[in-house]
């Protein structure tokens, strides 16, 4: 009984968790949980190790340990309020960003002030595409870690712009159907409706709930997978 009683409170708590971190992540919003700052990283640290402990420590109240999550939950969201109109408050949490190369050379100094080497460096600009550091004409190192770069005016590639070739605004990519369930939201984004899109599901013969994704192009045409194979009907 004994047994039971202990596997019946972690069951609790572990659901109690995940709900709260569930309903913070939604307060928080996505920044939280795309790229971080110093200070989203030990949030998000913090708050899980506290999410982990009352999941699995009997020791600490379920109370304690959703008091504790709140006050976590709130501190980036205080600190937004502060910063948004604080540029000084903003340099302090979220720290500047940093050039680290100007005009073609590496500014080594920045780079010691940010605990970043040449190494990190060149690995940067290869996963930004870059793998010859004489094409870059300015890069900077951003406050979420992420580098970004300006290439060389003669090594930025050519545009149709460039060439004087008329383009043709392409519009948005939707998916309207998914797992047989309309998706009314993205047929208003792409100025389609329901009514429109029952026309052409019908004169293929096909059923809505018979399809597992349909998407509409920048063109407008109509991509249908069935939930029976994977071909592609136009």
């Amino acid at each position: 009984m004994e047994v039971l009683t202990a596997q019946l409170d972690i069951l609790v708590r572990n659901t109690i968790s995940i709900v709260s971190l569930f309903i913070l992540a939604l307060i928080m919003g996505k920044r939280l949980i795309s790229e971080l700052n110093f200070l989203d990283f030990i949030v998000g640290i913090t708050i899980g190790s506290i999410a982990a402990s009352l999941s699995i420590d009997r020791t600490i109240s379920i109370s304690h340990g959703i008091f504790s999550l709140i006050i976590w939950g709130l501190i980036p969201i205080l600190i937004f309020k502060v910063t948004l109109n604080n540029d000084h408050a903003r340099r302090l949490f979220d720290g500047t960003s940093v050039v680290v190369i100007e005009k073609g050379k590496i500014l080594e100094e920045n780079l010691k002030k940010e605990k970043y080497n040449v190494n990190n460096l060149i690995e940067e600009l290869r996963l930004g595409g870059v793998f010859d550091i004489s094409d870059v004409e300015s890069a900077i190192l951003e406050t979420n870690g992420r580098l970004s770069i300006q290439l060389k005016a003669e090594k930025l590639p050519v545009t149709k712009q460039d060439l004087n070739i008329a383009v043709k605004q392409q519009g948005l990519f939707a998916n309207v159907i998914m797992d047989g369930k309309i998706l009314n939201e993205q047929l208003r984004l792409i100025d389609r409706n329901e009514r429109w899109l029952l026309s052409e599901i019908n004169n293929r013969n096909i059923r809505v709930e018979d399809i597992v994704l349909a998407s509409v192009d920048k063109q407008g045409n109509l991509y249908i997978d069935l939930k029976e194979d994977s071909t592609n009907h136009h």
